[in-house]
């Protein structure tokens, strides 16, 4: 695990565990609602089918997993890593809650070590992780996401983009403890390079203004 993946699991204990005060408060309301937000990203941008494995790298409280696999009608198991144990123990209440028991399952492992076997997944998404990750860290998280994406498979991802305004940008660095904002030819670098050649950008629907979201999908290529 990378030192930045550490402090990221630092923080989600102490804000799901209640000991950040206000902002505790908060995050947990976000978390509650985030599946409402962004699964339409999924079902319009990501080809989001009931046939499809699926991954969510950083699922936190598995507000978008629950709400992708109720929506979608799946038959396949969902899976959702996190570094946060306390995060994942929220997570399993909300899975058991809805009923989901049998068809999401969860790891507590960091995103740039996924334990699962190469071309396990149709689709692994990343809903705002990329912001907590290093340049080191989010490349071997990408690298990572293409192993165990099968041939033809989607990643997707969706974080908040730098702002021109450098007092947003200290909101969200304050709030969220970001390591780094990056722009979309940052975020197509690090996708070439760990073995997505091409993306589409598209738009998420968020009710975080004034920030605003890169987001992009891409495909795995069926052949080297």
């Amino acid at each position: 695990m990378y030192e930045d993946e550490r402090f990221s699991q630092a923080f989600y204990d102490e804000l799901e565990g209640g000991r950040l005060g206000i902002l505790s408060f908060v995050g947990r309301r976000v978390f509650d609602v985030s599946g409402y937000f962004y699964v339409g990203n999924l079902l319009r941008h990501c080809r989001l089918r009931s046939s499809r494995r699926v991954l969510e790298i950083g699922c936190g409280a598995a507000s978008i997993l629950t709400r992708a696999n109720l929506v979608s009608g799946n038959d396949k198991r969902y899976f959702g890593i996190d570094v946060s144990p306390i995060m994942l123990d929220r997570a399993r209440q909300v899975i058991h809650k809805k009923g989901l028991g049998g068809h999401i399952f969860l790891v507590e492992s960091p995103a740039s070590a996924l334990p699962f076997k190469s071309e396990s997944f149709d689709l692994v998404f990343l809903a705002y992780v990329i912001k907590h990750l290093s340049n080191e860290s989010l490349t071997a998280c990408l690298r990572e996401a293409h192993r165990v994406l099968v041939p033809g498979g989607s990643l997707a991802f969706w974080e908040f983009l730098p702002s021109p305004f450098p007092w947003i940008n200290r909101y969200i660095y304050a709030i969220t403890r970001a390591q780094h904002l990056r722009t979309y030819p940052e975020a197509l670098s690090f996708l070439a390079e760990a073995g997505f050649p091409e993306a589409k950008s598209f738009t998420v629907i968020a009710p975080w203004l004034p920030t605003r979201t890169l987001a992009l999908v891409a495909k795995k290529r069926t052949s080297p």
